[in-house]
């Protein structure tokens, strides 16, 4: 729920092994998995080569570790946010701004008007066909009957 849940969280999020990242942090995987479950603390140095490791600031890494506590889905946004380039961050925003929008917009205000589509004609065009031709069936069937009744009921008055 700290500091080593979000070493994880962005950890994981750049596609990088525990064993990668001991590697690269110049550390041991025992290590950094009993930080990342909490049964440990790294020291301030450990940290910033985890931060080179990660390509993260510090700042980055206690911003995430600070909005663990709140909520995982913030943690989780926060850290694919930072791992994403400059560009497509401010798309992001951009996008988050746009749902802010449409999500504090009055509901009443959206009509949206019924017209037929191009497929609906389809489909109406394919149901009238069908339902004229199991009505031609069926009188089709009615007549056949039909002879073959008069066929009997002369058959029978022979």
């Amino acid at each position: 729920m700290g500091l080593g849940s979000a070493l994880r969280q962005l950890r994981k999020s750049k596609g990088i092994t525990l064993a990668e990242l001991a590697d690269g942090a110049g550390s041991h995987v025992g290590n950094l998995s009993r930080i990342e479950r909490g049964a440990a603390k790294p020291s301030l140095n450990l940290l910033y080569r985890l931060a080179e490791s990660l390509d993260f600031s510090l700042a980055e890494i206690f911003s995430a570790a600070d909005q663990r506590a709140h909520d995982d889905k913030q943690v989780i946004l926060n850290s694919l946010f930072i791992a994403l380039y400059d560009e497509d961050r401010e798309l992001l925003v951009d996008f988050a701004k746009l749902l802010q929008e449409r999500a504090s917009r009055d509901m009443s205000d959206i009509m949206v008007e019924h017209q037929s589509m191009p497929a609906d004609e389809d489909e109406d065009e394919d149901e009238a066909k069908d339902k004229g031709q199991r009505t031609k069936d069926k009188g089709q069937r009615t007549k056949d009957a039909s002879r073959a009744e008069d066929t009997i009921g002369q058959a029978e008055t022979k």
